[in-house]
């Protein structure tokens, strides 16, 4: 029973001295497009080594160092973001709040974008879509042809879902606008940010 004493305070000692000989490195993730937490995974690895973790719902972070530096180099992998290499100060170990790292994505495709196709003529719904595209049904062509609207099969190309979302944000209220929820019995599920957005419409309702 001594024993069995000692070696959990033992344990509890030598946990104690490690954290004592290394930082928390606290950090919470945003996106530089919508200002939240990116919508894919983000993984954020200490550069050069495998100590790494998933970020949670909310952006934040955890890492504990294996040796203690005055700096760190965080690589940080977010979806189709470009990865960021981020120099984390020693020093913001100690705050009490997690420390606001933002990651830079560019749009190509977003709501002015979104804006342009609807006034040519030529407005898109993005879906999402994986290795092997899903074909239009004569219902989806013929949903194409009534509200002058094609769909787009994103596929494996590397698009940012925040960028995609802003331009879907805009031909979708375009067209509720247009024909009311109507349109909405006859599209497709895949369609990026759908569900987002009838949530954000919810909460303006509530």
């Amino acid at each position: 029973m001594k024993f069995i004493i000692f070696l959990v305070v033992f344990t509890f000692l030598k946990v104690e001295f490690f954290q004592a000989q290394n930082d928390t490195i606290k950090g919470k993730i945003f996106s530089s497009i919508s200002k939240r937490k990116p919508k894919e995974d983000v993984y954020v690895f200490v550069k050069g080594t495998s100590n790494g973790t998933i970020v949670n719902d909310l952006g934040e972070f955890i890492l504990v160092s294996k040796t203690k530096k005055e700096s760190y180099l965080l690589e940080i992998f977010a979806g189709n973001y470009p990865n960021t290499i981020y120099k984390y100060k020693t020093s913001w170990s100690k705050r009490k709040s997690h420390k606001s790292i933002v990651v830079k994505g560019k749009c190509e495709i977003n709501r002015d974008k979104a804006r342009k196709d609807w006034k040519s003529g030529v407005p898109k719904l993005y879906l999402n879509g994986g290795i092997v595209p899903i074909a239009n049904t004569k219902e989806d062509y013929s949903f194409e042809k009534k509200y002058n609207v094609e769909y787009v099969e994103l596929g494996c190309e590397g698009r940012i879902y925040e960028c995609v979302s802003q331009y879907n944000y805009y031909i979708i209220k375009i067209l509720d606008i247009k024909y009311g929820r109507e349109w909405r019995k006859t599209k497709r599920k895949e369609i990026v940010g759908m569900e987002a957005y009838k949530d954000s419409i919810k909460a303006c309702l509530n």
